[in-house]
């Protein structure tokens, strides 16, 4: 049998086909990191949440139903605004996580209509070299029909003729 003639392109679609897998895998495994930033970034913003309320309750514990000098209590009212102040931090943090998740997302997306569509090349040449070969082994048959036919009436030819 002849060789494939577009063994080449074949080759050249599975080895797509490979890459697109391994570029798909890559981007869910980069999503997986992002989505556990995600959930590192909101359980770090709930323990601040939970510490900060504490925290609040213990400094003002420590001045309410005593006598404490304006000073103290005025400390006391900053060290709390301030701790709000700095919950900040942690939302921008969680909002910048979400938002690498998102575009990491957007990727995987990206990686698996790329691998669908190589998958869809690979699939269509793979069809096409199954039907070639079909065409081919019917060619082979016909051309061996024809030879033996050739040599059958050679044959009756020489012994007839």
């Amino acid at each position: 049998m002849r060789s494939y003639p577009l063994a080449a392109l074949q080759i050249l679609r599975q080895r797509r086909e490979e890459e697109a897998n391994q570029k798909l895998a890559a981007a869910r495994a980069f999503e997986e990191t992002k989505k556990k930033e995600v959930e590192d970034a909101q359980k770090a913003l709930d323990n601040y949440l939970l510490w900060i309320k504490k925290e609040a309750d213990r400094l003002f514990s420590s001045v309410i139903g005593t006598l404490n000098p304006i000073h103290k209590i005025t400390d006391v009212t900053q060290q709390v605004s301030w701790n709000r102040t700095q919950q900040s931090t942690y939302v921008v943090a969680l909002e910048e996580a979400k938002k690498t998740l998102e575009e990491a997302q957007r990727a995987t997306q990206l990686c698996i209509n790329a691998q669908q569509t190589a998958y869809k090349e690979a699939w269509k040449i793979e069809q096409h070299h199954q039907f070639w070969i079909k065409q081919e082994k019917l060619r082979e048959e016909q051309e061996e029909e024809a030879d033996l036919e050739e040599i059958a009436n050679t044959i009756f030819l020489m012994k007839h003729g």
